[in-house]
Order: structure tokens, then sequence, then C-alpha cells
């Protein structure tokens, strides 16, 4: 009887965990059918969005063709700007992985900016030639051809031919069909003869083939000799430097190096053209702070001295960890060149230099031709709101998005218990730009 009953009970107990299991596996299908949909959804959402965004584009870019009004033009680029940052948004949130869209995504890159620099023409009284008519048409051009591959795309969702993430590994959340049969193959072809735009802009295309200045006429070095320049420049013998690889940014293609200096590591960058160090850095630790922040910029300034970086301006700094990160710039006789940035940083323990980034420096540095400014410095100063209390007056290159320089008044001074940097254009008065000062006891940085 007893094992009538254990019998009995086993059969119970077996049917409940299979019920239990049962129960809890169609839970689970359920909630994976469920993330998909909503994944899938997300993904739709997305894509309708996009191709609402790039309409409104090629909208705003046939009307851009009849503007003459400086002020509806900055409007017309504002709401472009809009727009296309809103559908690169969208762009990126597809599960896109079989193509890479970067002529499409440039095209979105480029077409708020370079409206924009046309409403600063306008505002700056510069006409809009027949050339620049000629890019908003090419871009009106591409911006209708983006739109109508969008509309099959679109088509194909809406007949259930195609299903973003449908049948795709959630964890990767690739797209189901193949590289040669995917619609966003035959958008990014479209762009295959995307032209080039030279403007003032962030995006512009000559940004990108921009050449380190203080390379330019210099021999590459071997992999041997730029080992000598890191051994003279760390005052090391050649056992100390260990080669690490090669690195490339922004055209400057570099070797990268291991420098063993009193015990202490140093990672190293230098230029194959020219052997000349884009950076170093000694990560070791800092733990008491000794030396005030003068006594620190005193020490980086006797460092880049020593380097061959003359006429050096301390800026702004900030103190982290027992370190303190300078800011210098180079000085032409008495204009403050803003593009020839240098980062030097100073262990205030000991006023060690434990780093150093001149990317900025040998991207730019050379010597300039600085013409004489059309404003008087009282020009100048006219034109500063009179809200601001004028403690400094400095003249400076500045440097623009487009990667331009603008000679421009330099005006410091206070407005409401801040500290402001205002330019004023040396040239035409206008005001190029304005920063805030951030001060504290940890450093002075701009905003």
């Amino acid at each position: 009887m007893n094992n009538e009953n254990s019998r009995k009970n086993f059969y119970w107990i077996g049917t409940i965990i299979i019920v239990v299991l049962s129960v809890f596996g169609i839970y689970e299908c359920y909630k994976v059918k469920a993330y998909r949909q909503t994944l899938e959804d997300t993904y739709n959402r997305a894509f309708f969005e996009l191709s609402d965004y790039v309409d409104d584009i090629e909208t705003l870019l046939a009307k851009s063709m009849l503007i003459t009004s400086p002020s509806e033009m900055a409007t017309l680029s504002q709401e472009l700007s809009v727009q296309a940052s809103s559908a690169k948004s969208c762009l990126a949130q597809l599960p896109i992985t079989e193509v890479q869209l970067d002529n499409t995504a440039k095209f979105l890159s480029q077409v708020g900016d370079y409206t924009y620099s046309l409403s600063q023409s306008l505002i700056n009284k510069k006409a809009i030639q027949e050339s620049d008519y000629e890019k908003l048409n090419s871009l009106s051009s591409y911006a209708a051809s983006l739109n109508q591959s969008l509309d099959k795309v679109a088509d194909s969702v809406y007949k259930g031919t195609l299903h973003f993430g449908r049948n795709a590994d959630i964890s990767l959340q690739k797209v189901a069909y193949a590289a040669n049969s995917s619609p966003f193959s035959a958008i990014e072809k479209e762009f295959g003869e995307y032209p080039s735009l030279i403007y003032d802009g962030p995006f512009s295309e000559h940004i990108e083939g921009i050449k380190p200045k203080m390379t330019e006429n210099c021999s590459e070095l071997t992999q041997q000799q730029a080992a000598g320049k890191v051994e003279k420049f760390f005052g090391v013998s050649a056992d100390s430097v260990t080669y690490q690889g090669e690195s490339q940014n922004s055209n400057m293609d570099c070797y990268v190096f291991k420098c063993i200096k009193d015990k202490a590591e140093n990672r190293v960058s230098i230029t194959k053209c020219g052997g000349f160090v884009t950076y170093f850095i000694n990560n070791r630790k800092v733990r008491s702070e000794k030396l005030s922040v003068d006594e620190a910029i005193s020490a980086a300034l006797k460092f880049l001295d020593e380097k061959g970086f003359k006429n050096m301006q301390s800026s702004y700094y900030e103190k982290r960890n027992g370190i303190a990160t300078v800011n210098f710039a180079y000085k032409q006789k008495n204009v403050i060149c803003y593009s020839d940035l240098i980062k030097v940083k100073v262990a205030l323990d000991n006023g060690e230099i434990v780093g150093m980034e001149a990317h900025g420096y040998i991207m730019n540095h050379t010597v300039r031709d600085i013409r004489k400014p059309v404003l008087t410095k009282q020009d100048a100063r006219d034109r500063v709101s009179r809200h601001l209390s004028i403690d400094t007056v400095n003249i400076a290159l500045i440097p623009k998005d487009s990667k331009k320089e603008v000679l421009c008044y330099e005006f410091k001074g206070t407005s409401n218990d801040k500290n402001f940097l205002i330019y004023i254009n040396a040239e035409t008065g206008n005001e190029e730009d304005i920063q805030l000062l951030i001060e504290s006891e940890d450093g002075i940085l701009t905003i």
C-alpha cells in the first residue's frame, strides 16, 4: 500500500514539474517573441522617422535655391541642421552591419553645415556665388535620390517582404538578409559619385586632407632613426627604447615607442616625417602636492624651451590627481596663436614633466604673415557689449571650425561676477566668439 502511494505521489510530483516547466517554457518563448516584436517596432519607427526627415531635407534644399535674405537663409540652415542631425540619429539606430553608409552619413553631416556657411556669407554681406547654387542643386538632387530609395525600402516594409531584425541574432542585432541583397547597399551606391564640398565648416572635405604644417617637406624617418629621436628627447641610451608599433591620427603617421627613464615607463608617439614627438605619457602615481601652479607653469616653460618650443605663453590649466595640465600657445611677436597648442603635465610633488601633447602645435605651427589690424583697439572695444567690464586686451589668431584662423582682439573682463573672453574680428568688427572662464582652485578652463 505504501509503495502504491509512493508511486502516486511520484507521478503527481512529476506531472507538476512537467507542467511548471512547460508553462515556464511557453512564458520564455512569449518573452522572446515579444522582445523581437518590440525590437522590430523600434527599428521600423527609426526607419520611418528617417524617411520623414529626408523628405523635409529635400523640401528645404529646394527652397534654398530661391533665398537671398540672410535671415531666411539662417532660419533654413538651422532647420536643415536639426532635420539632418535627427536623420543621422535614426540611421544609427538601424541594424545595418553588412554595409558601411559612410557617404550617406557624410551627406547628412554636410547638408546643414553647408547652408549655414552660406547664411554666414550673406550676414557678412557676401553674395552667394553661382557655384554655391550649383552645389545646392547637387545636394537637392542627392536628397531627392535618397528620398526615392527610402520610399522603395518603405514599400518592402509595408508589403512584409522586409523585416528589420526578423530572424536575427538578438544579441548581435544583425539584419537577416545577405549583404548583396541589402536595400541599403543600393542607397550607399547612389552616393558613389557624391561630390567634394569645400566650404567654411567643420564637415568640409578639405579638413580631412589637411596635412601637418611642421612635417611639410620633411623626409620620412626609418624606425631606427625615430628611435634615435626618442633617445635624444629623453636623454637615454638605445637599450632604454623599445618599438611598440605604428599609429595614424589626423593624417599624421607615427611610430610608437616605450621609453624607460629613471625606472619609469613612458609611452611615446613620434611622427614618421620629421621625427617630432606628438605626445608622451608617464603614468606614475603622484601622492602629494608640494608645488604651486605658478611653479608648475615655470617648470613646464623651462621644459618647452629646452625641447625647442620657443615663445610659448601659458593660458589655462587643470589640476587632477596631483598633476597640473597646463595649456600653452605660441606667441608670434605680440599675437597669440591659439592653434599652436601644447599641453604639458607637471607632477606637483617634484615638478617632473610626466606628459606632453603637441598634436595641435605640429599640425598648425608655422611663421605666419600676420597683417596689421584694420580696426584700432578702441574701434574693437566699441563693439564689445557695455555689460562687460574689460580688464585686459590682447590680439590673437583664433581657429574657426573650418580650420581657418581669424585675427581678433581678445577682451577679458567680467559680467555679473563671471569672467569672459570676447573675440572681435580685427578686420570686420564682427563678434567671432565668446568664452566663459570657469575658475576654481582646481584650474581655469573655458566653455
